[in-house]
């Protein structure tokens, strides 16, 4: 048999077993290469030019191999499978100290733009990095504003850093080719003013868009992307994409920073407000440019060029909205970059929920920090014309602010009071053809609801709660209420409003109705009570009256009375018959040791009487499952007619 013939049926893991510590002139070498040359079976291809790359000819290889290996992978465009495998092998052989430049830049302009992206990944040597990054520059050309069409065509610079991580040369050349923010001034012919401002915002939420793509795919270059923006139309798009869209992904130093420099905008805002209420007050420009000069003095270039703007205007719409600025401000801010960081556990990545990596006290803290912000708006509120219509974001910030204020101070109460007055009276009076939707408008009046329990709840002793529960005033707040709050919240609640016994009775009733229910947490409420020997008895006994409920509330209130109670037999006469009769003791066959005896004791040994107790009307569910055990066993033991069952009222 030939070495051709033979070279074609030694299996290919064989040949590369076999080539282990051989040199360029061994048989085995010179079989493997003929194979590689001759037959080409596909796979088999790639490894034995792999095994040849990296074994005998490691050092020097010729035209031949390198061109082989790289044909291999650049021409298999349609194996998607072997895509990643058969670039390492491209790889390989142009970072290979025998292949030329020539070869390098032949190889890479053949290459598909995703294959350039995979060739310039992290572990790309510096001169195979160059060589890319080149090549990305030259098909980039100068870059391109921004349009909603690069977003189903993207550019190579775009393509590219949708591949993930890149080696840092490859990275920054894709990151300065890449699309710049849209032209508001190019726009097709024709167009009036508002077919360019429509177009604009597309382009610009395409621009928006395209940062948020690059911004999740290379987590650790956010705080490098900030940087290389700064002073540029970027950096805003950057931030608010972190802030807004991203946060959960961004590393909490970073999230903190971007955090604190967007409150620090809200000055600005403030000053803007003041000095348009000059102007129309009656002042001049000079005159308000004269009164802020200190403050003016600490402002960027930009923000000194758009007040300048907003004491110029002449429209008495545009000057109240400088006068409204504050409050516009926080509530976009509310319903957009800071809408996840005031509800982390609302967040969702699409339809999955994230995984933070800043603390929860931190986000709480940032929260806070929002609130005190947002609480410095309130004086900028202004009242609505009574008819005009009224959304949802005109009041969410102010549920945020009351929520997340550690502190509610008699100032913000007064600030906030208005507000909702006059959102209540714009929901009833407005034109029918302002009027928001149905669904809105129950999002509104909950909204409002919200915020006046908040209010009616008093400020916490301590000042440390800062992620309030709304539950409002303790003669308003109901079992069901109570029923919804987690174990720390409803201690929070209840510490301030120390000494108020019928709140506690509310909160011990609401242990049954809720869904967890544990024998610490009851007693943990039961000993705020000022009686707590006679409190369980008292509430046991007009159970229909203040709980209510159907029997796994009867059956919960049996089980943690029984389980708390010191005089066991007194309370199982109290409580709903058929819930007492299957309470269970120890064990769970034997049924629980005090209702045993409070039968025993009422019953004693008169079969009569076990037989028409046996009887008695007690169910499980209707009227009838609310009768008391104490009152059939007295009825039983006398022979006396069956009592009513206790009113519900």
């Amino acid at each position: 048999m030939t070495g051709e013939e033979l070279s074609t049926v030694l299996p290919v893991d064989f040949l590369r077993t076999a080539m282990a510590g051989c040199g360029p002139d061994d048989p085995v070498v010179q079989l493997a290469a003929h194979q590689v040359q001759s037959v080409r079976p596909r796979h088999g291809q790639s490894v034995l030019l792999e095994a040849l790359l990296s074994g005998p000819y490691a050092r020097e290889a010729s035209s031949w191999l390198l061109e082989t290996a790289v044909a291999a992978g650049v021409e298999a465009r349609d194996d998607s499978s072997g895509l990643g495998g058969r670039l390492t092998l491209v790889a390989a052989a142009l970072e290979h100290q025998s292949c030329t430049a020539d070869l390098r830049e032949k190889t890479l302009e053949q290459c598909t733009d995703e294959q350039l992206g995979l060739l310039g990944g992290p572990r790309a040597g510096e001169c195979l990095a160059a060589a890319v990054a080149a090549e990305l520059r030259a098909r980039s050309g100068a870059p391109l504003p921004m349009t909603p069409q690069l977003l189903q065509a993207p550019t190579v610079a775009q393509t590219i850093l949708r591949q993930g991580p890149l080696h840092t040369v490859v990275f920054e050349a894709a990151r300065d080719t890449l699309p710049t923010a849209p032209d508001p001034g190019k726009a097709s012919d024709g167009s009036d003013a508002d077919a360019l401002w429509k177009q604009y915002r597309q382009a610009y939420e395409s621009w928006q868009s395209m940062w948020r793509q690059v911004l999740g795919r290379h987590p650790q270059r956010h705080r490098e992307l900030i940087g290389w923006a700064a002073g540029t139309d970027a950096e805003r798009a950057i931030r608010d994409e972190l802030l807004g869209r991203l946060p959960w992904a961004v590393e909490p130093a970073l999230l903190a920073e971007l955090a604190e420099a967007d409150l620090g905008r809200f000055s600005f805002e403030v000053l803007l407000a003041r000095g348009c209420r000059m102007v129309r007050a009656g002042s001049n420009e000079q005159q308000v440019l004269e009164h802020f000069a200190a403050d003016l003095s600490a402002l960027a270039d930009d923000e000194q060029v758009l007040l300048r703007h907003a004491l110029r205007r002449k429209s008495v719409t545009l000057l109240d909205m400088g006068c409204h600025a504050p409050v516009t401000w926080v509530q976009q801010a509310a319903s957009g970059t800071w809408r996840h960081l005031l509800n982390p556990a609302q967040a969702k990545d699409g339809f999955q929920p994230v995984r933070w990596q800043a603390s929860t006290a931190l986000l709480t803290d940032l929260a806070t920090r929002f609130a005190e912000t947002a609480a410095r708006a309130l004086p900028y509120w202004e009242r609505a014309e009574r008819s005009r219509g009224i959304t949802a974001r005109e009041v969410a910030w102010v549920r945020d602010l009351v929520l997340r204020l550690p502190n509610i101070t008699e100032d913000v109460k007064a600030g906030v009071r208005p507000l909702i007055r006059d959102a209540r009276e714009r929901l009833n009076y407005a034109h029918p053809g302002l009027q928001p939707r149905h669904d809105e408008r129950g999002e509104i009046k909950e909204i409002l609801s919200t915020i006046e329990r908040v209010l009616a709840d008093p400020v916490p002793v301590t000042g440390a709660e800062r992620r309030r529960t709304a539950l409002g005033a303790p003669d308003e707040v109901t079992v069901r209420d109570l029923a919804r709050v987690q174990t720390q919240e409803l201690g929070d609640y209840l510490d301030r409003h120390a000494g108020d016994d019928s709140l506690v009775e509310k909160a011990l009733l609401s242990r049954a109705a809720g869904s967890y229910r544990s024998h610490d947490d009851f007693d943990g409420v039961l000993r705020r009570h000022s009686s707590p020997g006679t409190v369980l008895l008292l509430l046991t006994g007009r159970l229909r009256t203040d709980l209510g409920g159907g029997p796994s509330w009867r059956d919960a209130w049996t089980h943690l009375v029984l389980a708390s109670a010191e005089d066991g037999p007194a309370f199982a006469r109290a409580l709903p018959a058929w819930s007492a009769l299957r309470a269970r003791g120890d064990h769970h066959a034997t049924a629980h040791p005090a209702v045993v005896t409070a039968v025993r004791e009422a019953l004693g040994t008169d079969q009569d009487a076990w037989d028409r107790f046996a009887a008695c009307p007690a169910t499980n569910s209707g009227p009838t499952a609310w009768l008391r055990l104490g009152d059939l066993l007295d009825a039983a033991a006398a022979g006396a007619p069956w009592p009513k069952p206790p009113s519900s009222r």
